[in-house]
């Protein structure tokens, strides 16, 4: 006769895991030392950690920079490095399950439903400053991307109130709108929003006819880029150019599978010099998931390479250089001038 095993006790009671599930994750990491800003309708962002995003319903976490998400348990496990039965003690002793005042019920993740542009201003004159004179990105290059529809500033009223931004939208393969990021139009704006229904898989595009493919975490970045090599006397034409909106590689997969003919890529992410994990130890995280970006596609078979930024990114170059020089130096606005 088989002796029957006694089940172990669970370590916890009922009452005591619905406190740890139903911490608030954002409460939870603010008061671990994670520094939270604004992000969009659904998330805030975690600053200096990469494209880790927390959901604003309290209940849990995604990281494309890892390409993984998960509960509160997870995340502890994860950015503090417990194993998981120290991590479920840890946040049962954290002060933060005190301010939930009921379970919330898991949300399933429905459909995602159609993406609808917010509506195109009667012009486009103050993205296009923000643009050319703010970022110093080419008149011509911001021009094509408006064209296509790349490009605008929308106009909304919220509360009464007009709201104008630069919008970056990415299209799907019939020419479809699939995704749409807002960003204030002014180097001292934080405004930042994803709209609802946008597919990050679709990236934003500056089209090439080469073999090659610039990947880039924001489309500033990847317009700054093809400034940057008009500067230099190059077509900016030549080669694509895709913006992630993220530390991600999602879009560029995308692309990939529907551009079979380019089998070189080079990683464009930013050189985050301050970066740093949540124990204060120093990382940067663009150049860490470009490096692992590039031995993963290496491994496809693609030809691959980073090109790291100077400066923060490639925006920070291109601005730079209109910046006071030296004595005895001119600009390159003031050389422009002289020219003409």
């Amino acid at each position: 006769m088989y002796r029957q095993e006694k089940k172990k006790p669970m370590p916890f009671t009922e009452e005591q895991m619905q406190q740890i599930y139903a911490t608030n994750i954002i409460d939870f990491a603010v008061q671990n030392g994670f520094e939270i800003e604004k992000s969009d309708k659904a998330t805030v962002h975690v600053k200096n950690n990469g494209g880790l995003f927390l959901f604003k319903h309290g209940r849990g976490f995604y990281s494309f920079t890892k390409e993984k998400g998960g509960d509160i348990v997870a995340f502890t496990m994860e950015y503090l490095g417990m194993e998981k039965l120290a991590a479920m003690e840890y946040i049962l002793g954290c002060r933060a399950y005190e301010q939930t005042t009921h379970v919330v019920a898991p949300q399933e993740k429905g459909e995602r439903g159609k993406l609808v542009l917010p509506p195109r201003d009667s012009d486009d004159r103050r993205v296009f400053a923000y643009l050319t004179k703010s970022r110093r990105i080419d008149g011509e290059i911001v021009q094509a991307m408006m064209k296509q529809g790349k490009v605008y500033q929308s106009r909304q009223e919220i509360n009464g109130k007009i709201r104008r931004n630069c919008a970056f939208v990415g299209f799907d393969e019939e020419g479809k709108p699939r995704y749409c990021a807002l960003r204030g139009p002014s180097v001292d704006s934080t405004f930042r929003q994803d709209i609802e229904n946008s597919d990050k898989t679709y990236g934003f595009l500056m089209e090439g006819r080469s073999n090659r493919v610039y990947d880039f975490e924001a489309p500033i970045d990847a317009m700054s880029h093809a400034t940057l090599c008009k500067l230099r006397g190059e077509d900016w034409r030549r080669d694509y150019r895709i913006a992630e909106g993220c530390l991600s590689d999602r879009a560029l997969k995308r692309f990939l599978k529907q551009h079979p003919q380019v089998n070189e890529i080079v990683f464009c992410y930013d050189n985050d010099l301050e970066g740093r994990l949540a124990d204060g130890t120093p990382h940067n995280h663009g150049q860490v998931r470009a490096a692992q970006a590039k031995d993963y596609f290496a491994s496809l078979g693609y030809r691959v390479a980073i090109l790291t930024p100077k400066q923060k990114d490639f925006n920070k170059m291109l601005t730079a250089l209109y910046e006071q020089p030296t004595a005895g130096e001119m600009s390159l606005e003031e050389e422009e001038e002289q020219e003409r």
